[in-house]
């Protein structure tokens, strides 16, 4: 069998609920998730795929470009990503857009809406790109609070760190993906659920992860971790 390659991670100055045996379904463009995404250290490497199968704290990854195994340990931070509707996105929510077009600011196309606040229970923005759990996006990510919901648009405000406030409008369509990100034991890696593993090589060649998303598939395929 193939090996699958590791896309190394360099930092980035770009913008920044049930457990199943198989993986949620959307015919979205792309899925995504909302807790902080730290900017990644030099050495680290991310693979992406589907669970192959799953042996204590060992996984084996597939994808067509081959396979990878992959260590997580009790430390290991687990976020899975489970579909929702515009309807349950409401005023006061936390919530992470990934843009099909457009920026913070101004008025973006949504590729993704995700709820959820950072590892801290908050919703301000953060240095890195929020990459909501998926692969990175050129156009990148950003956290806010939905003020209002009318139609298919939301009204966001985004809080900077300094105290600042950015007002953004934000359209979704047909495309768009609705999900709720949330942290989950490690249980929840079962076979033929999507991973995308983030960590470092071990001399053995096997990949020993700090965190593991759990995504959507996308179109009957899992999301794949691109080079940037």
């Amino acid at each position: 069998m193939t090996a699958l390659p590791a896309v190394a991670c360099g930092s980035s100055t770009k913008p920044s609920p049930t457990e199943s045996p198989t993986a949620p379904t959307t015919t979205s463009a792309a899925a995504a998730s909302a807790s902080e995404t730290p900017v990644k250290a030099e050495d680290e490497l991310e693979v992406g795929g589907s669970v192959a199968s799953v042996s204590g704290t060992r996984v084996e990854v597939s994808s067509p470009q081959g396979s990878a195994s992959v260590a997580f340990s009790e430390s290991t931070k687990v976020m899975e990503l489970t579909p929702v509707t515009i309807a349950e996105i409401t005023p006061g929510l936390c919530v992470t857009i990934r843009p099909a077009s457009g920026a913070e600011g101004g008025t973006v196309v949504a590729d993704a809406v995700v709820v959820g606040a950072n590892s801290g229970g908050e919703c301000k923005k953060t240095n890195a790109q929020d990459n909501a759990g998926l692969p990175r996006s050129p156009l990148g990510g950003f956290r806010g609070t939905v003020d209002s919901v009318t139609g298919t648009t939301i009204a966001l405000t985004t809080y900077g760190a300094d105290g600042s406030t950015t007002n953004t409008t934000v359209e979704t369509n047909d495309l768009t993906l609705f999900a709720d990100r949330h942290r989950v034991q490690t249980d929840a890696i079962v076979e033929g659920k999507c991973i995308i593993a983030r960590g470092n090589k071990d001399t053995g060649g096997v990949l020993q992860v700090d965190t593991i998303n759990l995504p959507l598939v996308v179109n009957g395929a899992c999301p794949m971790p691109k080079a940037g």
